[in-house]
């Protein structure tokens, strides 16, 4: 990368406000959450035909048993439509079940078949071996406890709800080089 790019770059940081720590630690989260799908893309998406929200869906399903779609999204924390999708999904290929719960007859059960327990227990290994190199240095609380509602500035959605949202910030002008006078 040339200086000039990179002076581009830290302007441009400085700009959008992300050369402050805490928007850098999230954007470095960003980036560490692509880095840790990575391994998955690589090695498990072809070789058993799934997605990333299959295996949410699964490791989820796995860890309580059986669960209905809505508890799926507060656990995974995935939009309904991604569980809803992934669901349809493993129960075509034969890795989760579907029925009605006895107590509620509109209630629908998602549970693994033993097709989907076989992958989890090929897939569980190598989840654990990540989440503990990714977690290992965090409080439990750290780890597990993170609230949504913690995590945005209701103020500002507040703001944003009543049209009081400032404009982005003015891009700059383009640096324009001047031509050399002549001596």
């Amino acid at each position: 990368m040339s200086l000039a790019a990179a002076q581009e770059g830290q302007e441009a940081r400085l700009r959008a406000g992300l050369d402050e720590p805490y928007p850098r630690l999230l954007y470095r989260l960003l980036k560490l959450s692509n880095l840790i799908n990575r391994p998955f893309f690589t090695h498990f998406a072809d070789r058993y035909d799934l997605t990333l929200n299959d295996v949410r869906v699964l490791m989820s399903l796995a860890f309580v048993g059986q669960a209905a779609s809505h508890e799926l999204c507060d656990s995974t924390g995935m939009h309904p439509m991604n569980v809803s999708r992934s669901a349809a999904r493993l129960k075509r290929q034969g890795r989760i079940t579907e029925r009605a719960d006895p107590g509620n007859r509109r209630r629908k059960l998602l549970a693994p078949t033993d097709e989907g327990w076989a992958l989890y227990h090929k897939l569980a290994p190598h989840v654990k071996v990540l989440s503990e190199f990714v977690l290992n240095g965090l409080t439990e609380r750290e780890a597990v406890d993170l609230d949504s509602h913690l995590l945005i500035d209701a103020e500002a959605l507040e703001r944003e709800a009543q049209g009081a949202v400032p404009p982005p910030p003015a891009k700059p002008q383009a640096r324009r080089r001047r031509a050399a006078a002549p001596h």
